[in-house]
């Protein structure tokens, strides 16, 4: 599959992020770039390492990634949307609030918003090749981008930060809620809480997305068994797992097996 983030970085650059299913990124180091970077979903879900954080997109989600911070995806699910880059100097107003932080900035498109903002990243897609009409779009972006961000103190929860880590690192095995909040000193509630809030989502949601996400990958990926794949999850009884998998991909692991590989 082409790495679309291998690309040098010109004055301007957006390219497609479409992807299906759920593709994990090559384990090639963290990028570093001298212009901004950045990241928008239509739709899917991307999963980026910034720095010593994680950062989760979904739809309708942008993400501005500051020169110097270096960043790279971990994984793709079903995405369609832009990234790209741009030199501080292709821009028209650099002085906007959210240009200026050295931190990553995550907007997510307010529903109002959101038909706009997507016909104006199909214009800065379309107008790559017109500088001029490139930069008045982009700065309109940008300026759309600012009526949904919200200023935020930028210290990561490090306990979210760890448990997105934990969650997705497939050297380990997925465990439940109240394993991850005893490893980080917390209750399951609070553990919940806290990562809803940074991500729209709580950790049990997030741990049943994990085990749906590298059930599919392994089924597809390898010759494992329904058992060994069920074992990998961290869900020891077979037929419960066989139940959690039709419930959210529609079909038993069996059957996703035979109509992927």
């Amino acid at each position: 599959m082409h790495n679309p983030h291998q690309h040098q970085s010109p004055t301007f650059v957006i390219r497609p992020l479409n992807t299906e299913g759920y593709v994990v990124a090559p384990p090639i180091p963290k990028v570093v770039r001298q212009s901004y970077s950045f990241l928008y979903l239509k739709k899917g879900e991307v999963l980026v390492e910034l720095g010593e954080d994680s950062c989760l997109l979904d739809s309708n989600t942008f993400l501005l990634i500051p020169p110097q911070m270096p960043y790279g995806v971990k994984w793709y699910d079903s995405t369609e949307g832009f990234m790209g880059g741009f030199d501080e100097v292709f821009l028209l107003n650099p002085s906007n609030e959210i240009l200026l932080t050295k931190h990553f900035v995550k907007v997510k498109i307010a529903d109002e918003n959101v038909d706009l903002f997507r016909a104006s990243m199909e214009k800065l897609f379309h107008s790559q090749q017109q500088p001029h009409t490139a930069q008045l779009t982009l700065d309109f972006v940008i300026s759309l981008l600012s009526e949904d961000y919200v200023a935020d103190d930028y210290k990561i929860n490090k306990v979210v930060s760890r448990f997105m880590d934990d969650v997705f690192d497939r050297s380990q095995t997925i465990l439940p809620i109240a394993d991850y909040a005893a490893r980080y000193g917390v209750t399951p509630n609070h553990l919940n809480k806290v990562v809803r809030t940074k991500t729209g989502k709580t950790a049990s949601e997030w741990v049943k997305i994990s085990r749906i996400n590298y059930a599919k990958y392994l089924l597809h990926e390898t010759n494992l068994t329904i058992v060994e794949v069920a074992e990998r999850v961290g869900i020891l009884d077979q037929s419960y797992f066989s139940r959690f998998f039709r419930q959210f991909v529609g079909v038993t692991p069996s059957e996703y097996k035979s109509k992927t590989n």
